[in-house]
């Protein structure tokens, strides 16, 4: 995945958009970026090398130079290029082939913004379910080892 965001544009070379858009940027003082940009492209496993380091190493670095063509042509056009799609065989629901269909082309635009504006706080809601079922196990494995839960003490 390749990600870009508004902010690139107006970047210098070897500047980063994750230095001006923290957190605290976006959800605190109210300067979100106003688009962020993705490309996505998947690799079927048996294409990556895994078994040989060298080429390996030489698959790598052709889609890191893959990865900064993309991101010069984001500088230069202000999005990355449409993707050219695939072709699928398409079924019907009878199972019978009614020919091929590109699928995936073009360029796919949609707006994310929250709906509420607690949902920031639900991403630490497994975070805290977590610590509170570590609290509970080590006040129980107190109360086992120990006998009394640590920090109380019997009169």
């Amino acid at each position: 995945m390749v990600l870009a965001n508004s902010i690139l544009t107006h970047l210098s070379r070897g500047g980063y958009g994750q230095d001006y858009f923290t957190l605290r940027s976006t959800f605190f003082q109210g300067r979100p970026p106003k688009s962020v940009n993705m490309y996505w492209r998947r690799f079927a496993m048996a294409s990556i090398p895994l078994d040989d380091p060298k080429a390996f190493e030489a698959w790598l670095k052709e889609r890191w130079d893959e990865k900064e063509l993309l991101l010069e042509h984001y500088m230069r056009n202000g999005r990355f290029p449409a993707d050219e799609g695939h072709e699928s065989n398409r079924e019907l629901a009878n199972g019978a082939a009614s020919g091929k269909v590109v699928k995936g082309a073009g360029y796919i635009e949609t707006e994310v913004k929250l709906a509420h504006w607690f949902e920031v706080g639900q991403i630490f809601v497994v975070l805290a379910g977590f610590a509170m079922l570590i609290n509970v196990l080590s006040k129980i494995w107190n109360l086992v080892v120990h006998g009394r839960l640590e920090g109380h003490t019997t009169a």
